[in-house]
């Protein structure tokens, strides 16, 4: 029983000596606050240049870009080229039988062989004096006018590149049936990149043709400009479309390819920049805290523009001042601070 006794009291006694040691080491932190300050890290305000930016998203193309364009309501026979293939001015990409009624390309074959046959048989007995040159003349018309049918019917079953560059996209395969208007392929020219993509009506207003941006497409950079705002709204987005032209720069990027756009709408030089959450906001107004010879000081501010992330601070801080980055929550009015290093 005895012992029994002794335990107990042993047990009460390390639990009030734990219970004071949390206490202690409670008032250890607060004193010790008191005697070094509240540590924080700082930085040292200086001005810079500034501007505010606006991100959007798009699919990066050619800096020129065309269309091959069906005009039959046929079955395709040949696809000439696959995506990613670079092309020529003329080169043949699609073609459909040469049996399509509506082209009627195998009669326009056979008028074209009979005139040019008929012209230069009326060529030889003209030079020979046999016919006159009125004669000719009409045998000559004809023969341009049959050549000028077999070209325009060729054309229909001959879909052709309209430019240099690279093919990014084809609509059809052999054996698909094709529209009148249909796009069959898109050819974007390889002398730099666009960027298309709508922004709204509002922000639409504060920018212009020439506005810089760039384009971020992983590690890589372009930098362009804005070259294209529509005057109508996209009647399926109801904003306004937007084009940036970006030199290629010797970079070497897919079409196709999303960017990160930045237009850049404002800019300051010299400007006092703070990130937003080294910013506190009571009752609508800002503050920030500096590092005033040691203590902590609360000084209010009026911001400028902003970019979402940071603020252009116009008022109350100054180059030089000692900027509180971290360790704010901690902080109180005239608190002893101690910057960490």
């Amino acid at each position: 029983m005895k012992q029994t006794i002794i335990t107990v009291i042993c047990c009460l006694a390390l639990l009030l000596a734990a219970c004071g040691g949390k206490d202690q080491a409670g008032k250890s932190m607060e004193q010790l606050h008191k005697e070094q300050g509240i540590p924080v890290r700082v930085k040292t305000v200086a001005a810079e240049n500034f501007s505010k930016d606006l991100s959007y998203n798009a699919t990066l193309g050619g800096s020129s870009e065309s269309y091959g364009l069906s005009m039959l309501a046929e079955v395709v026979a040949g696809v000439h080229a696959k995506v990613g293939d670079r092309v020529s001015a003329g080169q043949v990409i699609v073609t459909f039988p040469k049996t399509t009624p509506s082209a009627q390309f195998e009669q326009a074959s056979t008028g074209y062989n009979a005139a040019r046959q008929a012209y230069e048989r009326v060529k030889n007995l003209q030079a020979a004096g046999a016919v006159s040159q009125q004669d000719l003349d009409n045998a000559e018309t004809q023969f341009k006018l049959a050549q000028a049918n077999l070209e325009a019917s060729r054309q229909l079953i001959t879909v052709t590149s309209p430019i240099s560059g690279v093919l990014t996209s084809l609509a059809v395969n052999p054996g698909e049936m094709s529209h009148p208007g249909q796009i069959l392929f898109a050819v974007s020219g390889t002398g730099g990149y666009k960027a298309k993509f709508t922004v709204p009506d509002k922000v639409a207003r504060s920018i212009k043709i020439g506005t810089s941006a760039t384009a971020t497409i992983g590690d890589m950079e372009l930098t362009g400009r804005v070259s294209k705002i529509s005057l109508a709204l996209d009647p399926y987005t109801q904003a306004v479309p937007v084009e940036v032209s970006l030199p290629a720069a010797g970079q070497r990027i897919s079409y196709g390819a999303t960017a990160e756009i930045r237009l850049h709408t404002q800019s300051q030089a010299d400007a006092i920049v703070v990130n937003r959450e080294h910013i506190v906001t009571e009752n609508g107004q800002k503050y920030v805290w500096v590092d005033e010879n040691g203590k902590a000081a609360k000084r209010p501010i009026e911001t400028g523009m902003d970019n979402q992330l940071q603020f252009e601070v116009v008022s109350g801080l100054q180059p030089g001042d000692q900027l509180i980055t971290e360790g704010i929550n901690l902080l109180s009015e005239n608190a002893r601070i101690r910057v960490a290093k």
